[in-house]
């Protein structure tokens, strides 16, 4: 027979187990995209330096983290670069991401060389990011998505919103990228 404090164990760690794994799926389930969060202070750009494919320009980014219980806000500094993707039909567009990996704050690289991105499993014509310390990998022309690796999702994304005659001003963070890195 049973003894009454192992069945209550039991049945609590179900049930536990139960809310738990219910409320992980919720926030999928509804199809929000992440919310992003305001810089300190825009990141402008001059466009000129990124007139080439796939030539990253580094940046620094300053966001404050929201406040949590007990724990006031707090300046985060961010790592990102700015680069021009070349598209399959000719055209090209900006996009800005963190250069940390979000699986444990590694830095990422962009790697373009063809022989390199042949023995990572990438042609030479679809550049991809990689962590210097467990080697996930993630897609530069899809905005840093992740490729492969131990990272649970791609590469935090910046909005670059205005894109005037000769800057590109980056001015928002995904706020997951706040609580993490």
């Amino acid at each position: 027979m049973a003894r009454p404090g192992i069945v209550r164990r039991t049945f609590l760690g179900f049930g536990l187990m139960l809310v738990g794994g219910g409320r992980r799926p919720w926030p999928q389930h509804a199809g929000a995209p992440s919310g992003y969060a305001p810089l300190t202070n825009p990141v402008r750009i001059p466009l000129d330096s990124v007139t080439t494919p796939w030539h990253a320009v580094p940046f620094k980014a300053d966001a404050m983290s929201a406040a949590a219980a007990g724990a006031p806000a707090r300046r985060v500094v961010l790592n990102g670069v700015l680069y021009r993707k070349a598209l399959h039909d000719d055209t090209s567009e900006l996009s800005a991401l963190c250069v940390t990996c979000p699986h444990e704050l590694c830095p990422v690289a962009l790697v373009t060389d063809p022989e390199r991105l042949a023995k990572m499993g990438s042609d030479a014509e679809n550049p991809l990011f990689e962590c210097g310390c467990h080697f996930s990998k993630f897609d530069a022309r899809e905005d840093g998505e992740w490729v492969s690796g131990v990272a649970y999702r791609g590469l935090f994304r910046f909005r670059v919103i205005a894109v005037s005659n000769d800057t590109a001003e980056i001015t928002h963070i995904e706020e997951e990228a706040l609580s993490v890195v």
